[in-house]
């Protein structure tokens, strides 16, 4: 309804008329947003004190403003109802972090940086919610036909598999909870129907598929009091295969002191048993002597099947479950955070892993009720050696904190060798995996993956998986090679006699003061003259019969083959002989080529060619000129 005439020479009369009188001061100023149900009234209020509007939201009747505390006072005096409010900072909802997984050192800021990355989990249960937007199922199967679920056969339509997927790996996505493992790779074996019943063949039909595509560990949150033979089987064929198998120990605890179900008590599975928060035995959890380790199982809050989702009164697609079947999960997490880290291990050395590192509960030692004891995560392994980093342009050294003679670094597949007792590694911006390998304090040896951070160079067109990565990172380090104005560094150009020069130079320490040189195509102003003139003083360069250099002809391989053994004098065996069928002893390179595959520098093409005719690419020259100058970086 509008206000009229009448209102609105009333209000006019307000605003010119009785309000104080304002001064400027110097008062605190600051950004806010304004609101009134009279939003004429606020408007000619603001135009009477010249208060600028920043912005104005007509249809949500909103104006952001920048005010004076006294600006501020004057407004609310006039206007009662002024809303205010100041530039509020909002973010993105956070997962809830389970109770559960501060018991096990598996909370996300105590197993960064691993999440369990390419990891092949597979949950054999119900299934699990292929639409939960807490979980992201990779793939599965259903043999328990006909009762699969319509769409994907292995959907969840029980909601207990789901509710154990989601303590494994329910996603890092600023929703709901997160697992302890949320970058698995996750598969549904749906094995059990809609009322948690299988048989002995759907089960035997998940754990063949499993070995077939080749799951690294299977969650067995399944139990039955029927030692069942063929099912003991297929599972110790699984073991053997080299899956980690997890199984729910029972939840039969009050029976008797021995109620271990099947298939946990079967050798070839970790059994788990369940404790409450204090870490006391979950009443209802199974005991015996083929528990191996404790986990939480006490009203655990996971993820469940929205549409099955009644049990605590919120339909929201989360509830809590007690018992073994929570419990074995959390078990599953923390291996797949092992099998991350320890790509190497075996399944009997995690299994041995998972013991050592178990925090004991109970009696001292193993026992029946918690086994070895309650499952940790560690960040530091007993036993494991300490490094001091150091970055660099290109490179981070890692300096051993001991005398130790049992450790060794490899990257990229290779031994990095100790030099000036540091371990150097070369790469550009970016994260990269190394690994440490060294002996436990139970003399076990470990294969531990660790991750290295440089900062730079960063160049626009180069990616941390790049094969020629390191190479560059080698010689940016040595101030040898750059990349462009623009951010980038053109790996797939063609390089240049001129460019070859240039870096050939600066690899020798050659004066990179510009120079007259020998050739009439190359000025005294060229950015390489100073390289070139002294490589041709060095006999490892010369020009052609009408007394050019052609800086600008690109480089063929056979070329690259003499620079490079020219400049750092390499040589080859007498009567050495080449198995590439693309050259020949008729060729000027020929010496030169058999000198850097000798020196390692090249293997050549697995067709047995050289390819002597083609362009070196910048990429590529990197790589033979890092090679030759160290055994670091292959």
């Amino acid at each position: 309804m509008g206000i009229g005439l009448k209102g609105f020479l009333a209000i006019l009369l307000i605003s010119t008329t009785f309000l104080p009188t304002y001064t400027a001061a110097n008062v605190e100023q600051g950004e806010y947003f304004i609101s009134s149900k009279h939003m004429q009234q606020l408007n000619l209020v603001m135009n009477q004190y010249q208060i600028e509007v920043i912005e104005e939201f007509e249809t949500l009747n909103i104006i952001r403003a920048s005010l004076t505390t006294d600006e501020l006072h004057l407004l609310k005096q006039a206007i009662p109802d002024l809303v205010v409010e100041q530039n509020q900072t909002y973010r993105t909802a956070s997962d809830t972090v389970l109770p559960s997984l501060a018991k096990l050192n598996v909370s996300p800021s105590s197993t960064m940086p691993f999440t369990g990355k390419n990891v092949k989990v597979g949950v054999l249960d119900t299934g699990i919610d292929t639409e939960h937007r807490d979980l992201h199922v990779k793939g599965g199967i259903c043999s328990i036909a006909p009762d699969c679920t319509t769409g994907i056969p292995y959907d969840d339509n029980n909601g207990h598999g789901t509710h154990v997927a989601g303590v494994i790996a329910a996603l890092s996505n600023h929703t709901g909870v997160q697992g302890i493992a949320p970058q698995v790779d996750l598969y549904s074996i749906k094995v059990l129907n809609d009322l948690g019943v299988g048989t002995t063949n759907s089960i035997i039909q998940g754990i063949e598929w499993a070995i077939a595509q080749k799951i690294d560990i299977l969650n067995i949150s399944i139990t039955t009091t029927t030692d069942d033979q063929i099912m003991k089987i297929a599972l110790d064929k699984a073991y053997n295969q080299g899956i980690l198998l997890v199984g729910a120990a029972g939840n039969r605890g009050v029976k008797s002191s021995d109620t271990v179900t099947f298939p946990a008590k079967y050798e070839s599975v970790i059994a788990v048993s369940a404790v409450n928060p204090d870490l006391t035995k979950l009443i209802e959890s199974s005991v015996g002597p083929k528990v191996e380790v404790a986990a939480p199982g006490g009203a655990i809050f996971s993820t469940y099947p929205i549409e099955w989702d009644f049990i605590d009164g919120k339909q929201d697609g989360y509830t809590e479950m007690s018992g073994t079947s929570m419990s074995a999960p959390h078990v599953t997490g923390v291996l797949a955070l092992y099998k991350e880290r320890f790509p190497t291990m075996t399944n009997d050395e995690l299994r041995t892993l998972l013991r050592y590192l178990a925090k004991d509960l109970g009696e001292s030692g193993r026992d029946d009720i918690f086994g070895y004891g309650l499952v940790q995560y560690e960040k530091v392994i007993p036993g494991a050696p300490t490094f001091a980093t150091k970055k660099e342009t290109g490179k981070v050294t890692l300096d051993l904190q001991s005398s130790r003679t049992d450790v060794t670094v490899e990257n990229n597949g290779k031994r990095v060798r100790l030099v000036d007792g540091v371990y150097p590694i070369y790469h550009t911006k970016g994260t990269y995996p190394v690994t440490i390998t060294y002996l436990s304090e139970d003399k076990q040896v470990i294969k531990e993956r660790q991750f290295v951070t440089i900062d730079n160079p960063s160049f626009t067109d180069i990616k941390s998986t790049q094969w020629f990565n390191e190479h560059i990172g080698y010689l940016s380090n040595k101030k040898q090679i750059n990349g462009f104005d623009d951010g980038s560094f053109k790996p797939y150009n063609e390089i240049t006699r001129g460019e070859a020069a240039a870096l050939i130079g600066r690899a020798l320490g050659y004066d990179e003061a510009k120079t007259a040189t020998s050739f009439k195509d190359v000025s005294a102003q060229s950015f390489a003259s100073g390289y070139i003139q002294e490589a041709v003083k060095q006999n490892i360069i010369t020009g052609y019969k009408d007394g050019t250099f052609r800086p600008e002809k690109k480089v063929t391989r056979a070329e690259m083959a003499i620079l490079i053994s020219k400049a750092f004098k390499l040589e080859h065996q007498q009567n050495a002989k080449s198995s590439f069928t693309d050259i020949s002893t008729q060729m000027a390179a020929y010496p030169y080529i058999l000198s850097i595959i000798e020196s390692g520098i090249t293997k050549g093409y697995t067709d047995h060619t050289f390819r002597p005719y083609e362009y070196m690419t910048r990429s590529e020259f990197a790589a033979f000129l890092s090679r030759v100058q160290t055994d670091q970086v292959q």
